[in-house]
């Protein structure tokens, strides 16, 4: 198949094999570019006739992006595909690269939403290119504990969607660090005193609560408490009604913010949220998944999309449920769980792109789609891009700084990845998926030739979490590259035992693409030669 190459920094150019791609149009060069930046590489074709035909009516600038793609296929052949509503790019065949010059330098198109577009792009880039921090400074740092809710069934999952809307709306604070939920959960019911607590989770203060439930009518306490002895900073008892609820966990985060930071702004804080009542059992259903979806094993990961389902069957239109399905089913191929993979990554990529023009200002949903774009769509600039937007929304995502870790360890740049797990850990330091942080900084030192130090993080991980036997590939293709073959060996046959269909075809289609380490690449591509079947 032909390999296109798209330089976009600097004036456009297109190559195949070396050479340009020559007779391609303004508009082409244009739609070719918008192409490369969206998720996936697709676009609507409502949306591209818009931008590169701005000035016609509609029928007009949809007749002219027929004929154009007509003229493109000439050119690029089966590399760009379309139907009725889309159009995309088959990301096997393209190559997009970026480097420091201005994005299209010297491009103009005489279309004023191109224009329009061009101008944002460029814009985007620039706030890019001030890297984000993965330090922590002087801030203090707040978890917000499991609360107790008074005469309601051990399964009701009410008190933990307010605490994690309470925890969502304070991590968008940029004057204190938010601990991620999940990593607060890890203590339920051990009673442990608060001094204790906030050793364990590394904060100054916790915010403790309980619920109360009469009717459509809520009572909700919460007192902050300071981590080192206990004492009640403040405490407030807000009575309100079932239907005002989300309005109600907004209130509680801006007054929680407000004692901690009296400058902060409200509108870092406060967030129209909307949420009708009809989808909150949806949300509760969402809840309800990612304790299954946290464990890392095949069969809870299904019933962590069974749950998932359900909440599509009451609001088709979640898009954290749907981002959260995209997430569940790109673990299904990248980890070899469903075999062969592409049904799972179909899956993935069509909850993907359901949940894209719907996830709008919710960073947990961001997250997940940027999971899906690197494990199940192999596109790791859209995969970085998203995790970069989920930071913005909430700079205290520790999810989000997980995958923007392992992305940029995708991407070739290790320091930066080790330092993005730092964060991760540091904003939630029981975090279920500890074991997922340390396997990635082993992906990101054995490109550093550490080798003894990428198979001490990689056994530190599968300690953490034993039934994640996909870790075994990485323990086989580093300790071979360490000359440790018959431990290599060992590790293979035991990743083998957990997978007894396992090829060099299906291993290869499992990973993300993996270009930024070719000799670990090339020991996973002989897997079947140093690991035969019946030995």
């Amino acid at each position: 198949m032909p390999h296109v190459v798209l330089h976009l920094s600097g004036p456009f150019r297109a190559e195949r094999d070396g050479a340009a791609i020559p007779g391609l149009s303004r508009r082409a060069q244009g739609l070719l570019a918008f192409l490369a930046c969206q998720p996936g590489m697709r676009a609507e074709r409502g949306a591209i006739a818009d931008l590169l035909w701005s000035d016609r009516s509609e029928a007009q600038a949809r007749a002219s992006l027929r004929q154009e793609l007509s003229v493109l296929r000439k050119s690029l052949r089966e590399a760009i595909k379309a139907d009725r509503r889309c159009v995309w790019m088959d990301i096997e065949q393209f190559e997009v690269r970026r480097g420091a010059e201005t994005f299209l330098e010297g491009f103009d198109l005489a279309s004023e939403g191109f224009e329009d577009w061009l101008r944002e792009r460029r814009q985007a880039d620039a706030v890019a290119a001030a890297p984000l921090t993965a330090r922590r400074d002087e801030r203090p740092a707040l978890a917000v504990l499991p609360f107790d809710e008074i005469g309601a069934s051990e399964a009701d999952m009410f008190a933990d969607g307010i605490v994690e809307e309470i925890t969502g709306a304070l991590g968008r604070s940029r004057d204190f660090d938010v601990i991620a939920r999940q990593s607060a959960f890890m203590l339920r019911g051990q009673n442990l005193p608060i001094p204790e607590i906030a050793k364990k989770l590394g904060t100054e203060y916790l915010l403790e609560g309980s619920v109360q439930r009469a009717g459509e009518r809520v009572r909700i306490s919460v007192q902050l408490v300071s981590g080192a002895d206990g004492r009640t900073r403040w405490s407030r008892r807000f009575d309100d009604r079932m239907d005002d609820l989300f309005d109600l966990q907004d209130r509680i985060a801006a007054h929680v913010a407000g004692q901690l930071s009296p400058n902060l702004r409200a509108a870092e804080i406060l967030r129209a949220r909307g949420h009708p009542p009809e989808v909150r059992s949806a949300y509760d259903l969402v809840l309800t998944a990612m304790p299954h979806f946290w464990v890392h094993d095949p069969a809870e990961n299904r019933r962590a999309i069974e749950f998932l389902d359900r909440a599509l069957e009451k609001d088709p239109d979640s898009a954290h449920a749907l981002a959260m399905k995209a997430w569940c089913h790109a673990h299904e191929c990248c980890y070899l769980w469903s075999l062969p993979t592409d049904k799972a990554r179909a899956a993935s990529r069509a909850a993907f792109d359901r949940a894209l023009p719907r996830a709008q200002d919710h960073s947990a949903t961001v997250t997940a789609l940027s999971a899906a774009a690197a494990l199940a769509l192999k596109d790791f600039p859209t995969s970085e891009d998203l995790a970069r937007r989920a930071l913005e929304l909430d700079p205290n995502n520790a999810w989000a700084w997980l995958r923007l870790g392992w992305v940029a360890v995708y991407l070739g740049r290790a320091e930066e990845g080790l330092a993005h797990f730092d964060r991760a850990e540091e904003l939630s330091p029981l975090d279920p998926f500890l074991f997922n942080i340390e396997f990635g900084r082993s992906a990101a030192v054995r490109t550093q030739g550490r080798f003894e130090e990428a198979v001490a993080l990689i056994e530190k991980g599968l300690r953490a979490a034993p039934k994640a036997h996909w870790a075994y590939r990485m323990l086989f293709g580093t300790l071979w590259l360490m000359g440790e073959h018959d431990r290599a060996i060992a590790a293979g046959r035991k990743w083998l035992a957990a997978h007894p269909n396992l090829s060099t075809e299906t291993l290869i289609e499992g990973l993300p693409s993996w270009n930024h380490d070719p000799e670990y690449l090339k020991v996973l591509s002989a897997f079947d030669q140093i690991i035969p079947r019946g030995r």
